[in-house]
């Protein structure tokens, strides 16, 4: 098993630096006198970046009357907070956009998995009166990213892990650990932690299944993990590129105590009917980075 491990983190080590203008860039913005066009200067350097982010910025979902057609009409136009999530929607597509075969995902479903995430944890942000909505996006986003890198141990061990989840009465995540000696919070974390991400991204990213052993840990910032264990668990509720792991999960009744969430929506039902009107919005965003 500890030999799997190393290969795992050997896997990280080698990823290709997509992240690298990401993370730059988000540095940059976290700084509010930073110097717009030295930031649209270093967007600029990935052409590729650079349209995605422009095409999101023309979504239908702004509905800007007069086309954006240049990063620093962007930031001006959405704020630093906004085009920091869109960076990152924006390089991500390029590694979660693939097939992840030990989860029977497909092309693509992965992908429309995280966008739907992310805008349920925005929702959930706003509703909870979070401070910081747009890093529950992120956090959303990449919350599932460790599953590229364990799904084929998930796939060879895929029978073993479901028996224990029944006859354990045990989360998806928390089998996975049991089978193969880690799991895909585990390994995302460490991905997060590679490329420098804020420390509450990385603890959302471990902690999104599991609210109790956050608690247990002193996690810094439990209502961040709480926003993206409930959105996580809507996600797979509402089928959105669910997987073979999509209903091994619970929800944690005490992530809602801590997001205050039954006294603004009455219940999870309430919650998750209410963000089936969320659709349009993340089939715009996916249709504009796709597309």
């Amino acid at each position: 098993m500890a030999e799997d491990i190393r290969e795992v983190l050997d896997r990280i080590e080698k990823l290709p630096e997509l992240f690298y203008v990401a993370v730059r860039v988000a540095k940059m913005l976290d700084d509010l006198d930073v110097d717009i066009n030295q930031l649209s200067n270093i967007i600029s350097l990935d052409q590729a970046l650079t349209t995605q982010l422009l095409k999101l910025c023309n979504s239908a979902h702004y509905g800007f009357s007069r086309k954006i057609v240049t990063i620093n009409d962007a930031v001006s136009k959405l704020g630093f907070k906004t085009i920091k999530s869109l960076v990152f929607v924006a390089i991500s597509h390029g590694i979660l956009n693939n097939a992840v075969k030990g989860y029977y995902l497909d092309k693509g479903e992965l992908w429309k998995n995280s966008i739907t995430c992310a805008v349920y944890s925005r929702y959930i942000a706003k509703i909870s009166q979070y401070s910081d909505p747009e890093t529950a996006f992120t956090a959303g986003l990449l919350r599932d990213i460790g599953k590229l890198m364990i799904h084929e141990y998930v796939g060879i061990n895929y029978n073993a892990i479901v028996k224990i989840v029944n006859s354990e009465m045990i989360s998806f995540s928390e089998a996975e650990e049991k089978v193969i000696g880690f799991d895909h919070c585990m390994i995302g974390s460490a991905v997060a932690n590679k490329w420098n991400f804020p420390s509450v991204l990385v603890d959302a990213i471990k902690y999104h299944h599991n609210i109790r052993q956050a608690v247990l840990d002193g996690c810094k910032d439990i209502k961040l993990v709480s926003i993206v264990h409930i959105a996580d668990a809507a996600t797979m509720m509402l089928g959105a590129g669910i997987g073979n792991d999509g209903m091994m999960y619970n929800i944690e009744l005490k992530a809602l105590e801590f997001l205050n969430i039954s006294k603004q929506v009455g219940n999870i039902e309430k919650l998750i009917s209410e963000m089936v009107e969320l659709k349009s919005e993340i089939d715009t965003m996916i249709g504009s980075v796709d597309g």
